[in-house]
């Protein structure tokens, strides 16, 4: 087997804008989750799994000195601090491909942001409230007078802790794209007959928080606009030990749950581009640059266990 040579050559790997991509902060925060689900006495398999995410890195230098990821496991667990950082760039990247072409189908349509809440509710029962929320979406995009204008969505389940009274706050963010039309006559519906209608449709008897806005240009026009809005929807979770039953809770509650939909338009664009699946595909690959990777010479950055970072294998 090969010995490292030149150990103190560490990994610097910097986006197109000069920053650093932090591969060794995400492998550390990786670690931590992994210790936690070891205390949380979860199967050898999976604390294995996270806790080698990322552990050697294959990149292709290209001419201009950046490096391109070509191989890598990733456990894509989802909490994994590296698998999300992953998917969140696929996503990022997926999302404008297809509103880039939405717009250039529709160049009249509009765009708004709609929030649908339900209840805070006890970590056990976030799996079911998880499920429940789907469901109820499902029904309210069945109606009629919410389907008449629409073109297509983009939904994103996303679960925030409370950490006041520990509760989890489940809800669905939704980027419509909808017919000039929707703001004309009898189409537009109000922030008010939101909240009838997605308490109808989540069959509870209070009115749930609903938020319904427009997506405004910006200076980066309505695309920046639109891409600003449709963020990944995990956000980092503090990992310490402290915090085991908030990892416990996420994790069974988001359990075998997808967090993100396409409808109408969007689904169709998405299927046209063969876009991969962004929450269980690949996250080597989180664009669609798959250039010749013979053009360049290969770097492998190896995770030091007892350096606590990547170093360059010769």
């Amino acid at each position: 087997m090969d010995k490292i040579q030149n150990q103190e050559e560490i990994l610097v790997d910097k986006n197109s804008r000069g920053k650093d991509r932090n591969w060794r902060g995400r492998k550390i925060l990786s670690l931590k989750l992994a210790d936690i689900f070891k205390e949380l006495q979860y199967k050898d398999s999976l604390i294995e799994r996270v806790a080698t995410c990322g552990d050697t890195l294959r990149f292709i230098r290209r001419e201009d000195g950046s490096l391109k990821l070509y191989q890598a496991y990733f456990c894509k667990n989802k909490l994994c601090p590296m698998c999300n950082w992953r998917r969140s760039m696929k996503y990022s990247y997926q999302t404008s491909r297809i509103v880039d072409e939405a717009i250039k189908q529709e160049p009249k349509a509009r765009f708004l942001i709609l929030t649908l809440t339900v209840k805070n509710v006890e970590g056990e029962a976030l799996n079911s409230t998880i499920s429940q929320l789907t469901k109820s979406f499902d029904r309210l995009f069945r109606r009629a007078k919410v389907k008449k204008n629409l073109l297509g969505y983009l939904r994103s389940v996303e679960v925030t802790h409370n950490e006041n009274d520990n509760t989890y706050h489940p809800h669905i963010h939704v980027l419509m794209m909808v017919k000039s039309s929707y703001f004309k006559g009898g189409n537009y519906i109000s922030q008010i007959e939101w909240s009838g209608i997605w308490s109808q449709s989540l069959k509870v008897s209070y009115t749930p928080m609903v938020d319904i806005r427009t997506v405004k240009e910006t200076g980066k026009g309505l695309r920046g606009a639109v891409l600003e809005t449709a963020k990944y929807p995990t956000k980092p979770i503090k990992l310490d030990v402290e915090n085991m039953q908030v990892v416990d809770d996420l994790y069974n509650g988001l359990y075998r749950k997808r967090q993100l939909g396409y409808g109408g338009l969007f689904k169709t664009i998405k299927k046209q581009l063969q876009l991969d699946d962004v929450e269980n595909g690949d996250l080597i690959h989180t664009s669609d640059d798959k250039e010749n990777i013979s053009k360049g010479t290969e770097i492998v950055a190896i995770w030091n266990v007892t350096k606590q970072n990547y170093y360059l294998k010769k």
